[in-house]
């Protein structure tokens, strides 16, 4: 009896035969011939990597497309052992920075605390972007001594009459006393991190509440942005949507990173593809610098430097292609103007467009005090 050849899923031919890809009105030949002259990247580009600890959620926000993820994909929390290799792998790559979330709520990964610790061990600046829904003062406590650096919370109302209605299945009450609670905790250890960041979405359920949420947590986070919902790829609709090549410009991603790696060790473009539509390896199973050289990674290049895309139909329908400085609404975090605001990282500030670290004296002195070690 002969055994079955087996099959590699993240093989090149497999990963651009996965339906990702559509070469209809282009010549494969040519696209394979300039992906082959794409320049091979030896280290990082962005010095951030972003991890998906988890893709599960406490939450149903209804901007969010959780309902449209719930069999979109596998789900599951990302492998202790596994992430720390993939850590010495990235730090010989230059990256500075981890983002330790993806498109689920990184608190219900029981590991968290640890891979934070190893990865503050590793030299590495630790960011979360959570809904502090299960941010109890143990597990504040818990964050703090693991050496969190940074944290951004959702938090989009101001009462339980909005708050409950956009951020569905999550209180009010008990997320804002875990909030007030863990600067009380941060305060007893005498230290300035993690940073606080509050971040708000205008929606119309919660529109009337965008005032006092300054007002309120001006004064105690280190910093707040309020933005207007994206579409979440195509997850939702709240930005007009437009076919027309001319007006589309890259948003950097694929050039300049963040790298982004799920739970299961998938890599993709970038956070809006929050059911993995196109897959370009897994960082579990080849080197970072082989997915990154792939061709399948260097076509995605090409593709938007040369405004192909078409190309790849999940970027092509994406509103961050599309002019959208009105999506800032306000920020204390930095001076940089929306329409410069807009091309930035919202986890590092790094300008994904022209590849370029924020300078210092863009920040405000309120974000920046203890921010560095």
């Amino acid at each position: 009896m002969h055994e079955l050849p087996v099959i590699n899923r993240y093989s090149q031919q497999n990963l651009l035969s996965d339906g990702s890809v559509q070469f209809e009105g282009f010549d494969p030949k040519v696209l394979y011939d300039l992906a082959e002259r794409e320049p091979l990247l030896t280290a990082l580009q962005h010095p951030e990597v972003r991890y998906e600890t988890t893709d599960y959620c406490n939450a149903t926000c209804i901007m969010c497309p959780r309902d449209l993820h719930k069999d979109g994909r596998e789900h599951g929390i990302m492998d202790l052992d596994k992430y720390k290799r993939s850590i010495d792998e990235v730090v010989t790559l230059g990256a500075k920075r981890v983002v330790l979330t993806g498109f689920g709520e990184p608190l219900m990964d029981r590991t968290l605390d640890l891979k934070v610790a190893y990865t503050r061990s590793k030299g590495l600046n630790t960011y979360i972007i959570t809904n502090a829904s299960l941010l109890s003062k143990k597990r504040s406590r818990s964050l703090l001594q693991a050496g969190l650096d940074e944290m951004r919370v959702s938090f989009y109302g101001m009462h339980p009459g909005t708050y409950n209605v956009v951020m569905e299945k999550l209180d009010y009450e008990k997320t804002l006393r875990n909030l007030l609670d863990f600067l009380e905790v941060r305060a007893e250890f005498g230290s300035k991190k993690p940073k606080l960041q509050i971040s708000y979405l205008i929606m119309p359920e919660n529109e009337g509440d965008t005032d006092e949420f300054r007002r309120f947590w001006e004064g105690r986070a280190d910093a707040i942005e309020i933005w207007k919902p994206h579409n979440f790829g195509d997850g939702r609709n709240y930005r007009q949507r437009f076919d027309n090549v001319e007006i589309k410009s890259t948003c950097g991603r694929p050039q300049n990173g963040p790298l982004q790696i799920q739970w299961n060790g998938e890599v993709i473009p970038c956070c809006y593809d929050y059911n993995n539509q196109i897959v370009l390896g897994n960082a579990f199973e080849t080197s970072v610098l082989e997915l990154l050289n792939g061709t399948k990674y260097r076509m995605l290049r090409v593709a938007h430097r040369l405004k192909y895309f078409k190309l790849f139909p999940y970027c092509n329908q994406c509103d961050q292609l599309l002019p959208h400085s009105d999506a800032l609404v306000y920020s204390n975090r930095h001076k940089l103007p929306p329409e410069i605001a807009v091309k930035l990282s919202n986890t590092d500030l790094y300008d994904l467009v022209d590849a370029k670290e924020i300078e210092l004296e863009d920040l405000s002195p309120q974000y920046v005090d203890g921010l560095i070690d």
